[in-house]
């Protein structure tokens, strides 16, 4: 069995913006009394990831956040332990340019999530959000110690060596286990670092995947399903 149970959140724990179903939160608690440690691993801050695992009735939950940026280990404010993982003060300035500038071309048409590391734009139409993008590919050579993910809502611009995978081995080196003992679920392509460290990697079949070969080819996941519900019976039945 392995130790550490890694969820993505939006599009994977819940869609965006929404609550999990009753019956997978009871499945997820199912899983903390069989022994798994469950850690929520998404681009969100951990403030948010915060509010939203109190309400799951977890034990001990791990939340890291901004994509692997902050460490949190359980649920109380200020938290028992939080971290920030280190990065360039070259990435600090470059973040600071794109904030600059998409605040002078778009002003109150982006809202920005509250993160403590990266940048995540959010524009409020489709108009502004492909002007961003074409802002975005025109600074591109500025940007040299950003890694920035597209989502359906918002980008995320996050210093390079920020990911959900270094995310994780920090985790792992404060816990003195291996990747061996790691099961990672995730959605999209900001999960594909922690996708490639874990031992198993499932993916859920997201918006513009049509397929299950088509996810696993572009995730590079060992297995996918429709939903967390599957994917949490799935782990149950075998105790992965």
């Amino acid at each position: 069995m392995h130790r550490l149970l890694v969820f993505d959140l939006d599009g994977t724990l819940a869609l965006a913006g929404k609550a999990m179903l009753a019956k997978d939160v009871e499945k997820l608690i199912e899983l903390e009394q069989l022994g798994y440690t469950i850690v929520i691993c998404s681009g969100k801050p951990s403030c948010y990831l915060c509010g939203f695992a109190r309400q799951l009735g977890l034990r001990e939950p791990i939340l890291i956040g901004e994509n692997g940026a902050t460490l949190q280990f359980g649920i109380e404010l200020p938290p028992k332990r939080y971290e920030v993982y280190p990065y360039s003060e070259m990435a600090r300035v470059q973040r600071e340019m794109m904030r600059q500038l998409i605040n002078e071309q778009y002003g109150n048409k982006i809202w920005y999530q509250p993160n403590e590391v990266g940048l995540s734009p959010f524009p409020q139409d489709e108009k502004t959000f492909e002007e961003l993008q074409q802002l975005i590919n025109e600074k591109k050579e500025y940007l040299d110690e950003l890694v920035i993910y597209r989502h359906f809502d918002c980008f995320d611009l996050v210093p390079k060596n920020i990911n959900k995978q270094n995310g994780l081995k920090y985790l792992i080196n404060i816990l003195n286990i291996e990747a061996k003992d790691i099961v990672a679920v995730g959605d999209g392509a900001n999960d594909i670092p922690m996708f490639e460290f874990a031992d198993v990697a499932i993916g859920i079949i997201g918006e513009g995947i049509d397929t299950k070969i088509e996810a696993e080819k572009k995730l590079g996941v060992d297995y996918t399903f429709k939903d967390i519900g599957q994917v949490l019976d799935f782990i149950i039945a075998n105790e992965l």
